[in-house]
């Protein structure tokens, strides 16, 4: 089988024989190939024999994954070329040719692989919470919605969180916020300052304005109320999901009509990526430019800088998609995103208080308020919720084909 051998000489010696599974290498224990240095993440990369070809994910890391000197999401590694991560050089050395790929053998009847054929490539999600008819009940309808894709650990204390989270090569941690001895908020910093590199999310039926803001400061991805039906928890699932596959994706797919559009910018900015986000709805087209994790310049309409940007977050429906990014002509904004959302926010509540009583000192009901459709026009109401679209022939077009609308 071919090798990694470290070149780094204060590490000088290690190797691993790459084996016809995923490989992960990373600083935490629970990685298949550990290197105990500052420079590499907790979970790095993947590695993957795939017929003569190794391929390398790098996973999210903070000081990234290199190949020919350039940095990569995916790409192949050949015999003897040098992969880097961080600041530790890994050269690649076929001792023996590389074989084919088996593949995972048939599951028994009691639904396990059988022994020696480890699962491969599901997400390690550990939820935290005293509530064990909670995790009991969310435990079982993940795993149905998961299809094999989530691997689903339980604790109801923090010493149990912090016991599995020392074992398991976790991807995401779900806490709630009412916990004893140690509450949630003060697990989120300890986990957030020991395992920086892992996703975070709060799920909680204690979901005030202070909470949001202290869980988002301690390195919560995802703020999120427990929802009390069966439908709810599956747009908590969606989410989710979307949080643990965020940096192979580079953004949304699939439908995701229950993520709002703050939502959508702190994961931009918590992942410190760079992007444009377009939005639209029949009456204004804005964009909102994030530069590693920055928020620099928004436009809507004759709008700019903050007004646009509270304008766009105050917008009641409509869609929105991701572009790559190119640095506006000017910097508009200057404020942190922390304090932008939380500014919007209030912006929002004002606006609604104001149009809500211009509507009772007129005698008419909030909604018979509202400004009548253009004539002519078709649009898809979706509330307090944005569709994620994508541009198919010049054109705007909702992933779920409930609507083709046009371009900007």
């Amino acid at each position: 089988m071919p090798e990694l051998v470290v070149l780094t000489e204060n590490l000088a010696g290690l190797s691993h024989e790459l084996s016809e599974n995923w490989s992960t290498i990373g600083r935490a224990e629970g990685n298949t190939f550990q290197i105990a240095d500052p420079s590499i993440s907790g979970r790095h990369c993947e590695i993957l024999l795939r017929g003569q070809e190794i391929i390398v994910s790098d996973l999210n890391s903070t000081n990234g994954t290199f190949v020919k000197g350039e940095r990569i999401t995916k790409a192949v590694l050949r015999p003897g070329q040098i992969l880097r991560l961080g600041n530790v050089e890994l050269r690649l050395e076929a001792s023996k040719p590389v074989k084919p790929a088996k593949p995972v053998k048939a599951a028994k009847a009691t639904g396990q692989p059988e022994t020696g054929t480890p699962l491969v490539n599901r997400h390690q999600v550990l939820f935290v919470d005293d509530d064990l008819a909670f995790l009991e009940a969310i435990t079982e309808l993940y795993e149905i919605l998961g299809d094999k894709t989530w691997e689903i650990h339980r604790a109801s204390t923090a010493d149990q969180a912090l016991a599995v989270l020392k074992e398991k090569a976790i991807d995401l941690v779900v806490l709630d916020i009412g916990m004893p001895v140690l509450d949630g908020i003060q697990l989120l910093a300890l986990v957030h300052r020991r395992y920086p590199d892992i996703q975070k999310a709060i799920l909680t039926g204690s979901a005030s304005a202070g909470n949001r803001e202290a869980c988002l400061a301690n390195g919560a991805g995802l703020f999120i109320h427990k929802p009390l039906s069966s439908e709810g928890m599956k747009a908590v699932f969606t989410t989710l999901n979307e949080l643990i596959t965020w940096a192979q994706s580079r953004g949304f797919s699939g439908m995701l009509r229950q993520v709002s559009l703050p939502d959508v910018i702190q994961m931009e900015c918590l992942a410190r990526h760079s992007s444009i986000l377009e939005v639209r709805n029949q009456r204004l087209y804005g964009q909102i430019y994030i530069e590693t994790g920055a928020i620099v310049h928004a436009a809507a309409g004759t709008l700019k800088g903050e007004k646009a940007f509270y304008r766009l977050l105050s917008l009641t429906g409509g869609e929105f998609r991701l572009q790559p990014f190119n640095r506006p002509s000017e910097r508009t904004v200057h404020g942190q995103w922390e304090f932008l959302l939380m500014e919007a926010a209030r912006v929002h509540d004002e606006e609604a208080t104001t149009f809500i009583t211009k509507a009772n000192v007129a005698g008419q009901p909030a909604s018979s308020a509202l400004a009548p459709a253009v004539p002519g026009t078709q649009f898809h109401a979706v509330g307090e919720n944005l569709v994620e679209t994508t541009l198919r022939d010049g054109q705007w077009h909702p992933l779920d084909g409930s609507k083709k609308a046009s371009g900007p």
